[in-house]
């Protein structure tokens, strides 16, 4: 069972990093790469240069092979995914894989080319095909045919490495039957799970939907905004960590360290330009979220 932190900001990862994991008890970590969409600057990959037959800013590529060697290196199995905000129809887009056959085709190759240089990596667990869609205008099964297809791509180069896919409407948890996909057997499934008010209002569904098909699911995001001092917040991440334990769902904690300074959002780590690495930590989050990383 998966259980580990998503390094969910570009270019936020330290050395040590991975060895601190460890030692709190993870054996999994969730890396990006993001692709045609608008972020902060410099964290979107894709290179427009008609010549390069990755798509991807050779800085990008550099930086994202460094991250995936520290991970394998310290043995935690990597879930690599390509977030796309453009590509998946964030913020109502309609420009977008679904409707934009050229890009649909350069993501292909994207994915074709990341398999090829990193199938055979140590501990690459899986591959996440893109996060959180939420097109305008198309269903359940419009999503999960273009899983399908992605999946042949990946099949073409790579038929052992799991792929893990999500329901639409932004991974919702309660849309996961409309993800289920019979063109593969080596799929993992997942869903969104920030946490609000009702902490536990999802499992239910997660559990019905993985005894239904008998498959695994896993969440890729769960997390919650709170300040270091947030007893509420935190015995609602005690509550939802503690109830995927007890369901055997596997987790990634979003997110490891945060690009920004805002100590009261999400993330173990923040920005602080007064501390002498440039990182504050969030000490109590971390003592609780390590707490749930041990079998």
């Amino acid at each position: 069972m998966l259980r580990g932190y998503n390094w969910g900001h570009w270019g936020t990862v330290q050395p040590q990093d991975a060895g601190n994991h460890v030692a709190a008890g993870a054996n999994s970590v969730r890396i990006p790469l993001r692709w045609w969409g608008e972020w902060k600057d410099d964290v979107d990959s894709r290179d427009p240069d008609p010549h390069n037959l990755s798509h991807i800013k050779q800085g990008h590529l550099d930086l994202l092979d460094k991250t995936i060697d520290q991970a394998s290196a310290a043995g935690l199995w990597i879930t690599l995914f390509v977030d796309s905000d453009h590509g998946q129809g964030a913020g109502g887009r309609p420009d977008n894989f679904w409707t934009n056959p050229e890009m649909k085709q350069q993501f292909k190759e994207v994915w074709q080319f990341l398999v090829r240089r990193y199938k055979t990596k140590p501990y690459l667990g899986a591959f996440e095909i893109l996060p959180e869609p939420k097109p305008v205008g198309q269903s359940d099964g419009q999503v999960r045919a273009f899983y399908d297809e992605m999946i042949g791509v990946i099949r073409g180069i790579d038929r052992r490495t799991p792929i893990v896919v999500g329901p639409n409407d932004n991974y919702s948890c309660s849309r996961l039957e409309g993800a289920h996909t019979t063109v593969d057997p080596k799929v993992i499934y997942t869903c969104n799970y920030f946490i609000f008010e009702n902490p536990l209002n999802r499992i239910k569904a997660i559990t019905d939907f993985r005894t239904a098909h008998d498959v695994p699911v896993w969440i890729n995001q769960v997390g919650i905004e709170g300040c270091n001092d947030d007893a509420v917040a935190k015995q609602k991440a005690r509550d939802v960590l503690g109830a995927f334990d007890d369901n055997g769902i596997g987790w990634a904690w979003w997110t490891y360290r945060l690009n920004g300074t805002n100590p009261c959002t999400h993330g173990i780590y923040y920005l602080d330009p007064d501390a002498p690495d440039g990182w504050q930590v969030k000490k109590a989050w971390r003592t609780l979220v390590n707490g749930y990383l041990a079998a």
